[in-house]
């Protein structure tokens, strides 16, 4: 259960959004950035190149990113192509959401899939492969 009004504005707008960009990973994060008046653009390389700078603030890792999350701060989870194990042309990007940690390391959170379909509400140890996952940049938004 989700005690933070503000952590559940985040999931709720993941919610409206998923639908609408369960098939693209960046489309889905900026359509969900968007409607908390975030502008983020390009596609998944891009996102992660954009959180990682100012005002993005860098976390150290999934722990706190749900941390976070769970305090209401818009979370973005993501990997370059390039970090990916093997390398990809495209990157990976979620949006972190109040929930439980898998193994104690992996946040909750919500993507879509480019030429599939993402996952809603789940952990992101499913959103990369094992090689990957443990790479993955967190980074949230100031208030």
């Amino acid at each position: 259960m989700v005690t933070n009004p503000n952590a559940q504005a985040i999931i709720d707008l993941c919610e409206q959004n998923w639908d609408a960009n369960k098939s693209d990973c960046s489309a889905f994060v900026k359509s969900v950035a968007a409607a908390l008046n975030v502008n983020l653009t390009g596609l998944a390389n891009d996102i992660v190149a954009q959180i990682q700078s100012d005002p993005w603030i860098q976390l150290a890792n999934g722990i706190a990113a749900k941390a976070n999350a769970d305090q209401g701060f818009f979370v973005i989870g993501g990997l370059a192509g390039g970090d990916h194990v093997p390398p990809s042309e495209h990157g990976h990007v979620v949006v972190v959401v109040s929930g439980p940690l898998a193994q104690g390391l992996y946040p909750s959170a919500y993507w879509g899939t480019l030429g599939g379909v993402g996952q809603k509400d789940q952990t992101v140890n499913f959103a990369w492969n094992a090689a990957s996952r443990n790479k993955v940049i967190y980074s949230m938004l100031p208030a």
